[in-house]
């Protein structure tokens, strides 16, 4: 009952954000490095195991231009949290890594079913068959910005910024062997602000939209990773497409630590 409870939470939250990207408008985001890392197996996955994303050593840089107060504690619902966040009141480092983890994974299972590709989320209790692949992730860039600057100002100015970098690995031998490697960079949309237009309520609305901005970041990337990941599944290569050729260099790598002995 418990685990149904927090999948209707996790699906409500999306829902939330969803209605916030066609309000708002779409995160860009790209591709920005892709390489090989070993030989691409011949044979195609049974099935897609996508693992918690983990954080760099700076983790998340926390929101500005948002209310100097927290009302949210760890216990805390996912739902109750985005609303929290809509109207400005801080959110503990922690319960924000959790929430951004747990929308990038949900998202990269929805999306890659959605492409015909099985996937399911890792647990560290779980046993991995062999034929299986394993996308392990770091969020390498987590800037959420300065709402404020965002909502007034606009051009730019507060954006969100979100870098990526992935790695699928083989689960065919005695251990993962890691034989791809993609990196994403996304942020906020550079539109004008609210001060154009001299509309409070405009400011207001945005203001209030703007506390979704990254995890729009986070959805688009991961629906951007599944893209690239279902062609890999067709391709049987880990060649960069002509369309993503790289505009920076990716900032970090993917440990091959994951799987437990």
């Amino acid at each position: 009952m418990a685990d149904r409870c927090a999948i209707s939470t996790r699906r409500a939250y999306r829902l939330v954000v969803m209605i916030a990207l066609l309000l708002a408008g779409c995160a860009t985001v790209k591709v920005t490095g892709q390489r090989a890392l070993g030989a691409v197996p011949t044979a195609p996955p049974s099935v897609i195991y996508i693992s918690d994303f983990t954080f760099s050593a700076e983790g998340v840089s926390a929101e500005r231009g948002i209310l100097p107060i927290s009302l949210v504690n760890e216990a805390a619902s996912e739902s109750s949290i985005v609303f929290s966040r809509i109207f400005g009141v801080q959110i503990n480092r922690g319960v924000r890594e959790r929430e951004l983890a747990n929308l990038m994974a949900t998202s990269l299972i929805e999306d890659l079913r959605n492409l015909g590709v099985t996937a399911y989320r890792f647990g560290p209790r779980d046993q991995l068959p062999a034929g299986s692949w394993l996308l392990q992730g770091t969020f390498v860039q987590v800037d959420e910005g300065n709402r404020l600057e965002r909502a007034l100002i606009g051009f730019g100015q507060g954006a969100t910024e979100l870098g990526v970098v992935a790695s699928l690995s083989d689960l065919r031998g005695d251990h993962p062997r890691p034989f791809c490697e993609v990196s994403t960079i996304a942020h906020s949309r550079r539109q004008a602000g609210a001060i154009m237009s001299l509309n409070p309520f405009d400011a207001v609305g945005r203001f209030m939209l703007g506390g979704l901005d990254l995890d729009k970041n986070v959805m688009e990337t991961g629906s951007k990773l599944a893209t690239t990941i279902a062609h890999r599944v067709e391709s049987r290569d880990c060649a960069l497409d002509s369309a993503l050729a790289p505009a920076v260099r990716p900032r970090a790598h993917v440990p091959s630590t994951l799987i437990p002995d």
